[in-house]
């Protein structure tokens, strides 16, 4: 299991809407986006990290 001090946070964006959210992402690459968003409803669950 991941501890917390693994894990960072990072802008993302929805590959299928383009929504903008900010999100933690584990060691291995996966994404959970943090909150809820408005602007990102279609649940696509395709993130892509912003530079």
């Amino acid at each position: 299991m991941s501890t917390q001090s693994e894990r960072m946070r990072a802008a993302v964006r929805c590959e299928n809407c383009e929504a903008i959210l900010v999100a933690e992402i584990a060691p291995g690459g996966s994404v959970r986006p943090l909150g809820t968003s408005e602007d990102c409803v279609c649940g696509d669950g395709t993130f892509v990290r912003l530079e």
